[in-house]
């Protein structure tokens, strides 16, 4: 009983410290965007289909300073550098989709335990569009066969 108890204590302990980590880690994020000054902000935000509302409150979710979108299309087989693939996320947002996406602790747990491809389907608003770039062939298992 006792090393139960010490074992969650320090359980809520590294994921407090966890926490704290993303925090500063988004809020310097945060400072070097706003730095690229107005114009290259815009721009870039634009290209997302974000506002910049909508990035201040993304900054506040969980792990907004790490880029889980190609994370997780290469733990399910997409290769994010592929041009069609790039060109499908940017039309179909699956960029704004993830940057605000409600979801991102549990995405970022799924995949810091490498099981992200087995449950993304139960969570994740981006699940429609990784099935049709992989139904296109988008995949790094397609890539490999053509080459």
């Amino acid at each position: 009983m006792a090393g139960s108890l010490i074992g969650d204590t320090v359980g809520a302990l590294q994921s407090a410290i966890a926490l704290l980590a993303d925090h500063r880690r988004s809020r310097a994020t945060r400072r070097e965007f706003l730095a690229l000054g107005g114009d290259e902000c815009t721009g870039i935000l634009d290209n997302i289909g974000l506002t910049r509302s909508d990035f201040d409150d993304a900054m506040r979710l969980p792990y907004a300073s790490e880029d889980v979108l190609s994370l997780a299309m290469l733990s399910i087989g997409i290769d994010p550098d592929r041009f069609e693939s790039r060109k499908m996320a940017r039309n179909r947002f699956m960029s704004r989709t993830c940057i605000t996406c409600p979801h991102r602790r549990q995405c970022h747990d799924h995949l810091a335990a490498f099981d992200f491809e087995s449950h993304y389907q139960d969570f994740c608003p981006n699940r429609d569009n990784f099935a049709e770039l992989l139904g296109e062939g988008h995949s790094t298992l397609s890539a490999a066969k053509s080459s």
